[in-house]
Order: structure tokens, then sequence, then C-alpha cells
């Protein structure tokens, strides 16, 4: 009898095992589905909207305003995948899990600190993108930490209302979520010196001869960092700084 009843329990605990090992096994393939959908509704989305990217000298914003008018540019960072639409919202959370034609995403949309100006006049305008893999959002911000990387690619383009502005890359690092000369644009607006000093600094890398023309001269210039969570530790932000001058 108790021979029997052993037999039975091992036989219970064989069949715990595969059901465990089989629910571990639809749970590990649910998560490749779910997490290779988002990514495809992503990239879906980026081509999509990319239709309606302005063009021109003086690019008109008129189509991608019907769309969502909370759109305020478009950022293109040469060499990499960026290329997106810059909305700001509300607040900074608005836009976390909503993508730019108002529905509900994970990847949510790439924008523009409310402390920040719309029209790009301020020293400092602060851009925040989800971190993702195959190339989408601000996930390719990475490839600057790579100094081969970094060296030769030092272009993009701002775009804004009637106003088409090449960017230069100034500096990446990596910092902690709480930094204040990052995250807290009124303080680089405030002392712009202070800033530049802090970018240089702090860098993982930099481009000297960039960083010497803004501070000949901060008053015309103006700097995109563009931030984005890094694949380090959890309250790490990778960091990229970009210098513009806004032409008449």
């Amino acid at each position: 009898m108790a021979r029997q009843l052993l037999k039975w329990l091992n036989r219970v605990l064989n069949l715990v095992v595969i059901l465990t090992i089989l629910a571990a096994i639809a749970y590990s393939l649910y998560s490749i589905w779910d997490n290779n959908s988002i990514y495809a509704a992503a990239l879906s989305l980026t081509a999509r909207i990319r239709q309606e990217k302005p063009s021109g000298d003086k690019p008109s914003f008129d189509d991608l305003r019907k769309i969502n008018p909370d759109v305020c540019a478009w950022i293109t960072m040469d060499g990499t995948n960026i290329d997106n639409p810059i909305v700001q919202g509300e607040d900074n959370e608005e836009y976390l899990n909503k993508d730019v034609y108002g529905k509900y995403s994970l990847a949510g949309t790439i924008f523009l600190d409310t402390r920040c100006s719309r029209d790009f006049q301020d020293f400092d305008e602060v851009i925040y993108g989800h971190h993702m893999d195959q190339h989408a959002m601000f996930g390719d911000l990475d490839l600057y930490l790579k100094k081969a990387f970094f060296d030769k690619h030092t272009t993009g383009t701002l775009l804004i209302p009637g106003k088409k502005i090449p960017v230069s890359v100034l500096s990446v690092m990596v910092v902690k979520d709480t930094d204040s000369w990052v995250f807290d644009p009124v303080a680089a607006d405030e002392d712009p010196s202070g800033f530049l000093q802090y970018l240089e600094t702090g860098a993982r890398y930099v481009h000297a001869d960039t960083l010497a023309q803004v501070r000949e001269d901060p008053a015309s210039w103006h700097i995109l960092t563009l931030s984005t969570c890094s694949s380090d530790q959890e309250d790490d932000r990778t960091v990229v700084f970009a210098a513009y001058q806004i032409p008449s």
C-alpha cells in the first residue's frame, strides 16, 4: 500500500514538473511574441508617420498638426534611424505611452520637456525618447558611446515650422536620472557657461572644436539634449548633446 502511494505521488510530482516546464515555455514564447509585436508596431508607425515628414528649406507642419497639434519639430540624426517628429504634451508623462496619433503605445513618442520653448529658442532644449532595440525611437543614441561612431557621425537636422536647422554633435555621456545639469533646462538657460563646462568635463567623448565655437558666442547658439534610458543601470541615462543656430 505504501509503495503504491509512493508511486502515485511520484507520478503527480512528475506531472507537476512537466506542467511547470510547459507553462514556462508558453510564457517565454508569449513574451517573445509580445515583445516582437511591440517593436513591429513601433516600426510600422514610424514608417507611416515618416510619410508626413516636412520637406524643403521652409518646412510646413500643417499636415502633421492636422494629425496632432502637439507636434512642434522633427529630429534627424545622420547615420542613425532617429528620424522622428517631436511633440510637447501637457506634462512630461503624457507621451511616455502614447503615439503621435494619440493612441496607446508602449513605444511612446519622442517629446520635448514641458519647461522648454516649443519654438526651440531656449538655450537648452531637452528631448526624451524610449530606449528600444531594432533601432526604434531613441535606441540608436547608444551608438554614440562607440568612439569610432561618435567621431564619424557628427551631424543632424532639426526641422521647426519654416526652418531647416543643421545640428552638430557636441558630446555624449551617461548620467543618473537625477542629474540637475542635464535634466533641468532652466539651470542651463541661466548659466550657459557652467553648462558647457559640464558638457566637457562630464563627457564620455566631446568634439572640442564645435564646443569652442559655442563657447565663443553662447548667445547665438542653442543645445539639443537628447536623452534615453541606458542599457547599463536602471537609473542611468544615455545623453547626446548637439548644438544649433537658428537661421534668420
